[in-house]
């Protein structure tokens, strides 16, 4: 028996116990290659990776601390508690981690063996991407809409009633 997994009988509350990270015992910077680190309870993290937990609905809150092995370091409750400086360069990291094209007009969407081939605008740029499923590639939230294509990549209609009408029919059928 392999004694490294984990099992619901090795898990204890000390394992599952979050710890905040708070901005008087935090500070984030850059390292040489331009990777977000930090200095956080006094140790240093030569890089780290922050994650969404709640993406959608608190994009600002409860933001995941992690070193390069994956391995969860704290976790950031508000960022609003932190000093403008490092507000910027948490919002870098996540902007960067979470990149999301806007599209902002839908030209032609085409069902293709079992694939749905979109060609876009985001902005002034042509965009082409396909989708697997479609039933659960396209989440609509409020007036936005996400489309997630076949890469796992995001790309959200900020308003669906803002876009060209002709773009809503074509987008209209596959709205559940």
């Amino acid at each position: 028996m392999n004694t490294n997994n984990i099992s619901a009988n090795t898990i204890s509350p000390e394992t599952l116990k979050t710890e905040y990270v708070l901005p008087e015992s935090c500070v984030f910077s850059k390292n040489k290659n331009g990777f977000l680190a930090a200095k956080i309870n006094g140790k240093d993290y030569g890089r780290v990776i922050l994650t969404r937990s709640l993406p959608l609905t608190c994009p600002n809150d409860y933001i995941c601390i992690s070193d390069v092995e994956k391995n969860e370091v704290g976790i950031i409750e508000h960022t609003a508690t932190f000093s403008s400086e490092q507000q910027a360069l948490i919002n870098d990291e996540l902007a960067q981690r979470y990149y999301c094209p806007v599209i902002t007009k839908i030209e032609s969407i085409k069902e293709k063996m079992g694939h749905f081939y979109f060609d876009v605008l985001i902005g002034e740029c042509k965009k082409s991407f396909a989708v697997r499923d479609i039933s659960k590639s396209i989440r609509q939230h409020g007036d936005a809409i996400d489309l997630i294509d076949i890469d796992g990549n995001r790309f959200r209609i900020l308003d669906f009633e803002a876009i060209p009408s002709k773009s809503r029919r074509k987008l209209e059928p596959y709205l559940y």
